[in-house]
């Protein structure tokens, strides 16, 4: 209807304009008409020399060659006055009826014409749409590599299971002899970058079978029932190539719970798609070869009816991998660049904990890039600690200009954290120091832990809260003041303490209650506090106030005992602006106790007090 209306439009649009022009045409081109009297004037003055009768229409010419037009009343009677004045007498045929009846014949054609031609194209434009669901589905996807196992690392386990998927897909029969029935279907759950869409991909690699890939948000189209029968339309076109598998990627997009609210109308497209798979995935016997893969980062959202037995049967998580799985997958990505002969690639897996196979995918490129861009031939260690910390941090800000006051504050509370987390137990080993700003922050003080983590203490944590107040603690001793710098430690400690109360029940006040709950999946996001009396309220806020205090006081004492190395270490940091592990470890063991530093020697390393700040500075230069 809307095409129609606009097609009658742009016609009546069309004809205004035409007949618009043809009558200023005419106006233009026509006759000057005058009365009959004036006529009858010009005819007793004998002024006329020729006559053009056009019915009861008289065109009259004079001899200086003006015409004009008058309607007469009796045109017998006239034409027999002008034979007797021998006044030439013509003849022409009245068309202006002819031509209004054409007109208005042409019109209506016109106008039926544009009605035809509207319909039409709404017929094909539908005929379009209903194709839409099945033309772009049909065919199984085959413009990407070849990938099979060989090209997924760091997830043994998640390979193991769906080992069996890839062996039922060979060989079926083996299966059906003895009675057992393969899964149908298998969700991937896991955080983004884990690896999903890739080891779908190498399933069907691995079984040499058809792979149909579409995402969830292939099904939610503009066009009401669009999605369901693309369902539809892709398993049916599956039962005629099986074996073979369909992987939906970010499922959530259409399978999201229908509990309650607009979402569980019969009208509401999503539940109509999610309801045609429902019933697609229940439809397909044991007969049918078929395996349906989904992958998702929100798993908690997913409709019950979906994560049922028989339709997805198993639930694998894929989650980041561990040391030795970021070793394996540095080294699938390292073969497709040039690295140095003398690359550690144990050393390199081991400073990006909780990186996954995307974000190390991404490493290894940003790597390379560096080195393409100094020129280098190889990519060497160097390359990958600028991609970490470009990665992590952000982008060094050449043209961030500070003052000499916000450097050497930056400089003391990096220092500040950098001291406490030497001194304090429990703490991870310093990997790196820095007042370069990058990014969003001015500096940064790195740890990196031994080993990857899967729970943390009580002491780890509370020596987590002292480190991250190390450097406002430092300001405080250094300059007598507060600076906005600590902002960022703040809200981390605060994050931190606040789950140690409320989730993990390291409190004895509070006792082993959940007091938040983090819905958010994989995906992480806020948490939100339960309800609670006022009073409970109250208590919790005093419990993580008491645990910051508590690692607030404890960072002062310790960089009160070391103040002189605190000033010593500030003052190398604003003179190099970087240092690592190793070179604050040399720093540690040159540095002078506070006897020193007032004139009293004791037996040191190094000869004297100035042949041991020699000694600092000449190894940092190195």
């Amino acid at each position: 209807m809307a095409i129609l209306i606009r097609n009658l439009f742009i016609f009546f649009l069309f004809t205004v304009l035409l007949g618009g022009s043809y009558g200023l045409w005419q106006l233009e081109h026509q006759l000057r008409h005058v009365s009959y009297s004036e006529f009858r004037h010009c005819l007793n003055n004998h002024d006329l020399v020729a006559t053009t009768f056009k019915g009861n229409k008289v065109i009259a010419e004079h001899a200086a060659g003006d015409k004009y037009s008058t309607n007469v009343p009796n045109p017998e009677k006239l034409i027999s006055e002008l034979q007797d004045r021998n006044i030439q007498i013509n003849f022409e045929k009245d068309r202006s009826e002819l031509i209004f009846q054409g007109t208005a014949i042409i019109y209506i054609l016109l106008l039926l014409l544009t009605v035809v031609i509207s319909f039409s194209r709404k017929k094909k434009i539908e005929e379009e749409e209903n194709k839409f669901a099945s033309d772009k589905l049909i065919l199984p996807d085959s413009g990407h590599k070849v990938v099979t196992f060989a090209d997924v690392a760091g997830i043994p386990e998640a390979l193991e299971e769906l080992q069996e998927i890839v062996n039922f897909l060979k060989d079926p029969d083996q299966f059906k002899k003895i009675g057992a029935v393969s899964p149908k279907g298998i969700l991937l759950q896991g955080p983004p970058g884990t690896g999903k869409t890739l080891l779908a991909r190498a399933i069907a690699g691995e079984a040499h079978v058809p792979f149909y890939s579409f995402s969830g948000s292939d099904f939610v189209e503009m066009f009401v029932g669009v999605g369901a029968s693309r369902v539809r339309d892709i398993f049916k076109e599956a039962k005629k190539n099986s074996p073979c598998i369909i992987f939906i990627d970010e499922i959530d997009a259409v399978g999201g719970s229908r509990a309650g609210g607009a979402s569980a109308s019969g009208q509401d497209e999503r539940s109509q798609t999610l309801n045609a798979l429902l019933v697609e995935m229940d439809g397909f016997s044991s007969s049918d070869t078929i395996v349906v893969l989904a992958a998702t980062n929100r798993p908690d959202i997913l409709d019950s009816a979906l994560r049922r037995p028989g339709r997805f049967d198993r639930q694998v998580n894929i989650l980041p991998p561990d040391l030795r799985g970021r070793k394996k997958i540095l080294e699938v990505h390292g073969q497709k660049v040039t690295l140095a002969p003398d690359i550690d690639i144990s050393k390199i897996a081991h400073m990006v904990p909780g990186f996954t196979g995307a974000e190390l995918a991404n490493l290894v490129n940003e790597a390379a890039l560096m080195a393409a861009r100094e020129g280098k031939q190889c990519v060497d260690h160097l390359d990958f600690e600028l991609a970490r910390d470009r990665i992590m941090m952000g982008v060094e800000r050449k043209g961030m200009i500070l003052s000499d006051k916000d450097r050497e504050v930056l400089a003391f509370h990096e220092a500040g954290h950098a001291i406490v987390a030497k001194t304090i137990p429990h703490a991870d080993p310093i990997h790196k120091i820095t007042i370069i700003p990058r990014g969003r922050a001015l500096g940064q003080t790195q740890q990196l832990s031994v080993g990857d983590r899967s729970s943390y203490n009580s002491d780890y944590l509370k020596s987590r809260l002292t480190i991250l107040m190390g450097g406002r603690a430092a300001e405080e001793l250094a300059f007598k003041r507060h600076t906005t710098g600590a902002q960022g430690d703040i809200m981390q400690a605060t994050e931190i303490a606040t789950s140690m109360i409320c989730k993990w029940g390291m409190s004895d006040i509070v006792g082993p209650q959940a007091m938040i709950v983090d819905d958010s999946g994989f995906l992480g996001g806020a948490s939100q506090r339960l309800e609670m009396s006022d009073q409970t309220s109250l208590v919790i806020d005093q419990e993580i106030k008491r645990l910051l205090d508590f690692a607030h006081t404890e960072a002062v004492e310790i960089l009160s005992q070391k103040f002189y190395l605190l000033k010593q270490l500030a003052s190398i940091l604003l003179e190099v602006e970087t240092l690592d592990d190793e070179e604050f470890d040399i720093i540690l063991a040159c540095h002078f106790t506070e006897k020193i530093a007032a004139g009293i020697k004791e037996t040191h390393n190094c000869r004297d007090c100035v042949a041991a700040e020699s000694c600092i500075h000449s190894k940092l230069r190195q």
